[in-house]
């Protein structure tokens, strides 16, 4: 085996563990900001005030589109895993 083969399987290896290790941070990251948005969620029926009202609203909405992210997220990396099936809708 050459050098150069042997340097590339040490790279592949460390890019594995890297991905891996990216896959658990962004699934992490997806179940942060879906307990997020279910609380908020939860919360709002608590508000008395217009205003308060706008602010959880606001606040509902920006935790449902970080949501959407880390599921693209998620799908995106198992795709450039090359796991056909994790295609981004």
């Amino acid at each position: 085996m050459s050098k150069a083969f042997v340097g590339y399987a040490g790279h592949e290896s460390t890019f594995y563990i890297r991905f891996n290790m990216t896959t658990a941070t962004a699934v992490t990251q997806f179940l942060e900001a879906h307990d997020r948005y279910l609380a908020l969620d939860d919360a709002r029926t608590s508000c008395t005030r217009p205003a308060e009202r706008e602010q959880m609203h606001i606040e509902i909405l920006k935790a449902y589109l970080e949501v959407q992210y880390r599921a693209k997220m998620i799908a995106g990396l198992q795709y450039a895993d090359g796991n056909d099936y994790a295609e981004i809708n």
